[in-house]
This record gives structure tokens, C-alpha cells and sequence, in this order.
């Protein structure tokens, strides 16, 4: 006699998909998992992406398939990626300090003169010593203290600073100086040592000294009395 069937069995899969089915469940809360724990920080994402649209000049990128960026991509200043500190950049800085001096000693106290390489701070020399005395006085050490964060961070850039003395005395009767170029030389060292004791890198500093060899004014004997702090990209 055949055997008959069991009737309590009906149509399924096979047990094996069964623990396949946990396999790939277990993977799937996996991957989720890393996702979830992974950041990506947006504006890092969009400077890298336009970067590589500027190197390849906002047009057709290694495959032909790309998009083409006609005109090119405009890119957002806040994702540009900045470079050294420019000359006009420093300038622009710079004359935001002078007008907190200014407040401070006066109108025409400063200067600030901007060349092809470097930037200029023109002080006068009567603010800063007394007459045929190279000591900074006591009441204008906060001036130059107003000019040390712009020059380290100047020098941070890869600028030089060039502390230059300049002095125009009708004659040479200041006590312990034999001329004007004596004179000036002890200027410009002093506010180099002035500068360096409040952070300035004196390694990337020098003084020098011109004594009355390069005038401002030829009517006004004052205005050539001076320091200019010559800031510098090599």
C-alpha cells in the first residue's frame, strides 16, 4: 500500500533561508550603523569640489560624460581657500591700527605707505624721543605696543621687518651722538629691542640706519625725524 502524505505540510522555503535572511538583515543594521557614526562636514566637501572645478578653468572635466560649466562655476567667497597674506591685505590692516593711534597721539601721527613688496608705518620721531635722546619715551610705548599684533602676524605670513632710524639735526650737539647717523642707529636698535621684548621674532627683524641721507621734507627738519618700520615680503 503507498504511504500516504503528511497533510500538515504546506508550501515554504527551505530552512537555509532562513538563517540567510538573518545574515543579510545583520548586515544591512550594519552598514546603517556606519553611516550613522560617519560625518561629512559639508563646507569641507564643497571646497574640495570647487577646487576642482577652478583647476580644470570651470569646463570639462576627465571624462567626456561630465557636465560642462559654461560660464565657469562662480565660487563663494567662503569657500575660497586663502593664501599668504597680500600687501594690500596688510595695508588695509595696518590702517586700521593707525586710526586707533591716531585717536590716541593725534592726527599726522602715523603713516602708512604701501609699496610693490612691502608696507610702510612712518612714525614721527619728536612722538617718540625726546629731542637729541634715542630712549622711547615712556607715554609712546603703548603706540608701538598697538603695531605688535600686525607685525607677528606679519611675520607668521613670511614678511621681514626693517626698523629704520632716520634723524635731521641742523648740527651734531646732541650729547654722546657724534652725527645724525649716530643718533638714528641707537633709535631704530632701541625700538627693535622695544618691539622684540613684547613677542616680535627678532630673527626676522633688522635695524638700520640712514641719518639725514633720505628726507621727507626739505623745509621742515621735524617731519624728517622719524622711525619707518618697513614691513616686507623677501
Amino acid at each position: 500500500m503507498p504511504r500516504k502524505k503528511n497533510e500538515n505540510t504546506g508550501p515554504g522555503a527551505p530552512l537555509w533561508c532562513l538563517s540567510y535572511g538573518d545574515l543579510v538583515t545583520n548586515m544591512l543594521v550594519f552598514f546603517v550603523m556606519l553611516f550613522a557614526f560617519s560625518t561629512i562636514n559639508p563646507v569641507k566637501f564643497q571646497q574640495i569640489a570647487y577646487s576642482f572645478v577652478i583647476a580644470l578653468g570651470g569646463g570639462m572635466g576627465v571624462l567626456p560624460s561630465n557636465p560642462v560649466f559654461s560660464p565657469p562655476m562662480p565660487v563663494p567667497p567662503e569657500f575660497i581657500m586663502q593664501g599668504p597674506m597680500t600687501v594690500a591685505q596688510l595695508y588695509s590692516s595696518l590702517s586700521g591700527v593707525k586710526q586707533k593711534i591716531e585717536k590716541e597721539y593725534g592726527a599726522g601721527t602715523v603713516e602708512i605707505v604701501q609699496a610693490e613688496n612691502e608696507v610702510r608705518v612712518r612714525i614721527k620721531g619728536d612722538v617718540l624721543f625726546d629731542a637729541c635722546s634715542a630712549f622711547v619715551r615712556p607715554n609712546a610705548r603703548s603706540l608701538l605696543a598697538m603695531l605688535v599684533p600686525e607685525l607677528v602676524g606679519a611675520q607668521r605670513e613670511g614678511y621681514r621687518i626693517y626698523v629704520e632710524g632716520h634723524a635731521n639735526y641742523t648740527t651734531a650737539t646732541c650729547p654722546g651722538f657724534v652725527d645724525d647717523f649716530d643718533i638714528s642707529a641707537a633709535r631704530a636698535v632701541n625700538v627693535l629691542h622695544y618691539l622684540r621684548s613684547l613677542g616680535v621674532d627678532d630673527s626676522k627683524m633688522a635695524a638700520i640706519s640712514y641719518g639725514d641721507n633720505i628726507l621727507v621734507s626739505t623745509k621742515e627738519p621735524a617731519k624728517n625725524r622719524r622711525v619707518e618700520i618697513a614691513i616686507r615680503r623677501e
